[in-house]
Parts: C-alpha cells; sequence; structure tokens
C-alpha cells in the first residue's frame, strides 16, 4: 500500500513538474516577445509548440538551455531559467522514484511467485 501511494505520489508530481517546465518556457518566450522584440524577431517568433516538429521552437529550447540569453541581462529571464531548472530536477527525480517503485513491485511479486 505504500509502495503504491509512493508510486501514485511520484506520477502525479512528475506530471505538475512537466506542466510547470512548460509554463515557464510559454513565460520564457513572452518575455523575449515583450522585452526583447529584436531577438524574438530573428528566432521566428517561437512560440510553445507540443509538437517538437517546430523548428523555431527547438532552436528557442537550445537558446534557453545554453544560457545564451544571459548577455540580456534579465533578471525576469535569470528567474525563470531557474523555475525551469528546477522543474526538469524535480520531474527527473520523480521519475526515477516511480521507476524504483515499480522495479521493487516487480522484484517482490517475482520472489512470490
Amino acid at each position: 500500500m505504500t509502495l503504491n501511494l509512493l508510486f501514485i505520489t511520484s506520477a502525479a508530481l512528475f506530471m505538475l513538474a512537466v506542466v510547470k517546465q512548460l509554463l515557464e518556457i510559454n513565460a520564457f518566450l513572452n518575455r523575449l516577445r515583450e522585452r526583447h522584440p529584436a531577438l524574438y524577431e530573428s528566432m521566428g517568433r517561437p512560440r510553445w509548440n507540443i509538437q517538437f516538429g517546430d523548428r523555431h521552437f527547438r532552436e528557442a529550447i537550445r537558446y534557453i538551455r545554453s544560457k545564451r540569453f544571459s548577455e540580456l541581462n534579465d533578471p525576469e529571464l535569470d528567474r525563470i531559467y531557474k523555475a525551469i531548472k528546477k522543474a526538469d530536477y524535480v520531474a527527473i527525480l520523480s521519475a526515477v522514484a516511480a521507476i524504483g517503485v515499480t522495479l521493487i513491485e516487480v522484484m517482490r511479486y517475482s520472489a512470490h511467485s
């Protein structure tokens, strides 16, 4: 029962972290559009897009991940970047926990078979 609760909590936390990450990416892109329009235009006006085939969105993600925005000296972009990274870590840790619980359950089931 405790492992089930841990799995459900981990899976829910993972989903929340992914949603948080996507919302923060959208906030980042909005900030670029509002405060750094020339850069935003030069990037092809990227928008959050669930379909990763969008080249402009993929390049915007690379731009964020590489921290090239730091040259803009925009504290809000820095704050958003930190929130994205925090959501990344939470998603990774919760996914590892969910996988770990699953492996424990499989091994317990195999031992009783």
